[in-house]
């Protein structure tokens, strides 16, 4: 037997069959069946109206109580899985990614294998270091600030400014999902690919068409000739990359399968687009919130501290990853009980960031991230942690910022879907829903 002589959790519990279907049904379907790539607007609606998320949470409290906090493994039929409960047991698997616990799930293989090959997240782990690499340096992964900051600033002003003169000559618009999407596009586009890239909506439609394969994972075959389309799209920007574009940070030589790699930046960026809409939802609710945001914005700085630490608390109030997955890459004992090798971890990031034990739980609390933008030990990871963490962690949420900053430097915001009581703050918000009125700031 090759497992570890060491135990990685001192304990690990076995649900019942009954508890099993139970986790089934709560997290794991509503996970798959809201989209795991791209979001499905009907079923968001759905999760709202029903309250996926609280259920899912409550369902995973009481899990809690009746085994106790230790891993609890789910005897699933050829894919058993490790349902973790502890904060500490979050930090004690993230932190050792890749070895022994594996980002490159069979899961994420199966849909990334329609959109993204040959991607980071689903590589090999003689591969995995260069990649890694590759996407650190592109996207300045150490960098509070990414070093093409104040283009980017250039670039979302210029598009949502124009959305906010476009959606309304007079002194009052209404901003709304799809309004505020095509805008997001025609900017993600220009900051991954450069300026020639901003009218190309066709190589959008081809990634949004390969994710929506790739949501059916195991079930769907590979459209290899749309995703051979999508690369041929891609190269055209990859061979003359535009200065400022993040392409243009890619390292020099290597093989590096950058059309995969670009892939997950473009679609990517859709974190930063819900959470931008939740998090002017959130700021119209809150006054004080909204005067100290407004003050960054008005500022022209392009650390925006506060802006950052509130899309963070959207995150966590609603995170856009909600499931974590990782992947046992050897046998680990565990007490008295081997966990064999391939067996899957599920982190469920809502039960954690929406623990009844915070005070803020259901409420907006953005001091609670100072400088950081994970706290493992307390399992708030909205971009995971670890040698694995999303090596866009510091570029989304700068990003992110500049847009929220966008408007607020232009107009007040006011809320007019849905109605929300910031106090308890419901445990699903859907992003497709949000309606917002914008009303333009008179100059002094």
């Amino acid at each position: 037997m090759n497992a570890r002589s060491h135990a990685v959790f001192p304990r690990v519990n076995r649900a019942g069959w009954t508890d099993t279907l139970r986790v089934i049904m709560t997290i794991v379907a509503p996970t798959v069946a809201r989209g795991i790539i791209i979001r499905r607007r009907a079923i968001e609606h759905l999760a709202e109206q029903q309250d996926w998320d609280a259920k899912a949470v409550k369902q995973m409290q009481r899990l809690k109580r009746k085994y106790g906090p230790a891993p609890l493994l789910l005897p699933i039929p050829f894919r058993p899985q490790l349902l973790l409960l502890d904060p500490a047991d979050v930090s004690t698997v993230l932190q050792s990614s890749p070895e022994p616990f594996a980002a490159a799930t069979a899961e994420k293989h199966a849909a990334l294998s329609h959109v993204e090959p040959k991607n980071v997240l689903v590589s090999s782990a003689s591969r995995r270091g260069e990649l890694r690499s590759a996407h650190e340096q592109a996207l300045a992964t150490a960098d509070r600030l990414h070093p093409y900051s104040a283009h980017f600033k250039a670039v979302v002003d210029a598009e949502f400014l124009q959305l906010l003169r476009d959606i309304g000559s007079n002194r009052s618009a209404e901003l709304d999902w799809p309004a505020f999407s095509q805008a997001r596009f025609r900017a993600v586009r220009r900051l991954v690919l450069g300026e020639r890239a901003r009218n190309d909506i066709k190589l959008t439609e081809t990634l949004n068409d390969l994710r929506e394969r790739a949501n059916w994972a195991f079930a769907a075959p590979v459209d290899r000739g749309k995703l051979a389309l999508f690369h041929q799209q891609v190269s055209h920007y990859l061979s003359d990359p535009e200065k400022h574009s993040l392409v243009s940070r890619f390292p020099k030589g290597g093989e590096f399968a950058p059309e995969s790699q670009v892939a997950q930046w473009l679609f990517a960026f859709d974190a930063a687009g819900i959470a931008v809409m939740r998090t002017l939802a959130m700021l119209a609710c809150h006054v004080s919130y909204w005067a100290k945001a407004v003050e960054e914005a008005m500022s022209g700085d392009l650390d925006r501290p506060f802006t950052r630490s509130c899309l963070l608390e959207v995150l966590r109030l609603w995170p856009t990853t909600p499931v974590i997955l990782r992947q046992l890459t050897e046998d680990i004992k565990s007490g008295g009980r081997v966990i064999r090798r391939g067996t899957g971890v599920i982190i469920f990031a809502p039960f954690f960031h929406r623990d009844p034990e915070f005070l803020y739980a259901n409420r907006m609390e953005p001091s609670i991230w100072g400088e950081n933008d994970a706290l493992p030990a307390a399992g708030l990871v909205p971009f995971s942690a670890g040698p694995a963490i999303c090596p866009a962690h510091n570029l989304v949420p700068t990003v992110a910022s500049l847009a929220v900053g966008a408007f607020l430097s232009a107009a007040d915001v006011v809320l007019l879907q849905p109605s929300l009581t910031v106090d308890n703050l419901p445990g699903s918000l859907d992003h497709f829903a949000i309606r917002l009125r914008l009303a333009a700031r008179r100059k002094e």
